[in-house]
């Protein structure tokens, strides 16, 4: 029996670390459907995760990913856009997130699938998705159409991976 024992975690071993067939790609060209991002590309901006907490979010019925997350401690519900570029924030989370503005703040611009729209550039102190957290992440708060706010590249690039897999995408 003692022989076999080695062999036998071996065996275990490659079966735990044999790669399963999830696809990841880089964040700099996501296909569609399909998408990863890699860590910071701000210098010294700490990553998201440690690489062990993950979040697991399950396709909804539009074929969209959503989550909820702390945006300066305030709830927001979002829609993960790995094309977005930043966070998009709708006028009415920015309030909720403690946010100041008004209607002259308005100075910056961004193409959207929609046509271009109206943005004021903010900082967030801290935006966390369970244990995933990040600070001091680049955002916008749209002036108007935006219906919900945007998970955008801003906050996923600290991520150290994401992936999608069928209808599951994990936020590790």
């Amino acid at each position: 029996m003692k022989p076999l024992m080695p062999m036998f975690i071996a065996m275990m071993l490659l079966v735990w670390f044999w790669p399963d067939k999830t696809v990841t790609v880089s964040a700099s060209a996501p296909p569609a459907g399909k998408a990863a991002v890699e860590k910071a590309d701000k210098p010294g901006a700490p990553p998201v995760g440690n690489g062990f907490a993950s979040i697991r979010l399950e396709r909804a019925g539009a074929g969209h990913f959503y989550t909820d997350a702390m945006v300066n401690g305030a709830p927001i519900r979002f829609l993960v856009d790995t094309g977005a570029s930043s966070i998009a924030l709708s006028p009415e989370d920015a309030q909720r997130a403690g946010l100041a503005f008004g209607s002259g703040d308005f100075t910056g611009s961004a193409q959207t699938a929609g046509g271009l729209v109206a943005t004021k550039p903010v900082m967030l102190d801290r935006v966390a998705i369970g244990p995933l957290e990040a600070t001091q992440v680049d955002a916008a708060i749209v002036q108007s159409g935006l219906g919900i706010s945007l998970l955008g590249q801003s906050w996923l690039r600290r991520v150290g991976t994401v992936t999608i897999n069928g209808d599951v995408m994990e936020l590790r």
